[in-house]
């Protein structure tokens, strides 16, 4: 394909999840640097905003979308903004826009907008990614194959980008010359919650992570939001001089939050990724999902079948109300989360 002319305007669109949004912004923000002439226009929702401010980007048009669970706040007003949102984007004459999800919904938008040409990955039959969208196939839009082995998302969206661009976008890895040091206590940040129950680690486990870190820690908090904090407070009672609970209420206070913290760990969640994105070390614990599709930069992804048959489940798991609930994750144990760091971070 021809890269993208000199001076050009591209959209990028972002309208599914916080957690997307951050890779997308982090990302982004590499593609910014290599090609410095491109005008980026960030298409998203209006609570992401704080999240490509926060990677450099300050020309974004937000709207409600009615996909990944935005359905209810579009039919609740949300499509005004929306069809408003679609006019603005069409006066600046988009040279290109793109999406990172293959999805015929997002190719769909990208249609409306009257950019010149949308791009969207087309993921083999064997990918992953391809079990997880709508595939049927929108007239008019450019497919950019992805091959089955190319299965990590800090590696496709770099790879998909470098395509669009004609520059190569050095692809983040899962490892940092700069090691933990813990000659000196440091400060260590426990996220143990997601909206998928099935994700969360056992309590007891957290528990028994935080009495082998702490000889490390200077601190260990749990960061979460007010809605999980009393159910924080009951699970951790009885290590309260351990373990402290933070609750975050705001996006800003969640981030200068992590800014303090030397260590991460979390399940496999928004937090992990806007760690990674402010250049935190993070430990991510891995359910549904081989660890290393997710696994962002400077992190040690830990995942495992724990011999469930239908591992990986792509996040549609199949064993809730079973007996062997949640075993991938479950069996996960805080011994291999310690020796995980003291291989990867050498402490």
């Amino acid at each position: 394909m021809n890269p993208l002319p000199l001076n050009a305007t591209v959209c990028v669109l972002s309208a599914r999840r916080f957690g997307d949004a951050i890779m997308n912004a982090s990302i982004l923000s590499q593609a910014s640097k290599v090609r410095p002439d491109i005008q980026w226009v960030i298409w998203t929702k209006p609570e992401f905003t704080p999240l490509f401010q926060l990677m450099g980007f300050n020309n974004l048009i937000t709207a409600q979308f009615p996909i990944a669970g935005g359905f209810p706040k579009f039919i609740k007003g949300g499509w005004l903004d929306f069809i408003k949102s679609i006019f603005s984007l069409r006066r600046l004459k988009i040279d290109a826009s793109i999406d990172f999800i293959g999805d015929a919904r997002e190719s769909f938008l990208g249609m409306l907008i009257g950019s010149k040409r949308h791009y969207s990955p087309k993921w083999s039959p064997s990918h992953w990614m391809h079990h997880l969208i709508w595939r049927m196939p929108i007239p008019g839009i450019r497919y950019l194959p992805v091959k089955p082995n190319n299965d990590q998302v800090y590696q496709f969206i770099p790879a998909l980008l470098s395509e669009l661009m004609g520059s190569k976008l050095t692809t983040q890895t899962n490892s940092s010359s700069e090691q933990l040091v813990f000659d000196s206590p440091l400060k260590i940040a426990f996220h143990p919650y997601s909206s998928q129950v099935f994700k969360q680690w056992p309590t007891q486990s957290w528990i028994e992570l935080a009495k082998l870190l702490s000889p490390y820690a200077l601190s260990i908090e749990i960061l979460c939001s007010p809605s999980e904090e009393k159910a924080a407070h009951e699970q951790f009672s009885e290590c309260k001089a351990l373990i402290n609970i933070t609750s975050c209420d705001s996006l800003e206070k969640l981030i200068t939050q992590i800014q303090g913290v030397g260590l991460l760990i979390g399940v496999d969640s928004f937090l992990v990724h806007l760690a990674s994105a402010l250049d935190k070390k993070t430990i991510v614990l891995n359910a549904g999902n081989l660890s290393q599709w997710w696994a962002p930069p400077n992190s040690l992804a830990i995942g495992q079948s724990g011999g469930c048959p239908d591992y990986p489940c792509f996040n549609e798991p199949k064993c809730i109300g079973k007996a062997n609930e949640s075993i991938c994750i479950k069996s996960i144990t805080p011994r291999q989360v310690i020796d995980g760091i003291r291989f990867t971070f050498a402490i």
